[in-house]
């Protein structure tokens, strides 16, 4: 099933969103570990962002797919559907 819209525009409307009471108290409960729920969302906005320019290069050109041989079809496919829930 697509994504309604991409991973990294849903992760920046969490981040401006920002986290409400509930979750702000359960990341820093005392019985369980204290997280910086903020900085973890902008770590995981990061990482999606390099996986993008991993899979097609920064600026769209190269990266693993444009090193995927059209031989190695399924692959590339794959990575193509990855890169497009990203853009």
């Amino acid at each position: 099933m697509p994504a309604s819209t991409t991973l990294l525009t849903n992760l920046g409307t969490v981040i401006t969103n920002g986290p409400n009471a509930a979750t702000t108290a359960k990341s820093n409960a005392q019985a369980g570990p204290i997280e910086d729920y903020p900085g973890m969302l902008q770590s995981v906005q990061l990482n999606l962002q390099e996986a993008k320019d991993k899979l097609g290069g920064i600026g769209g050109t190269g990266g693993l797919i444009g090193l995927t041989d059209a031989t190695d079809a399924a692959n590339l496919a794959l990575l193509q559907n990855i890169l497009l829930s990203l853009s």
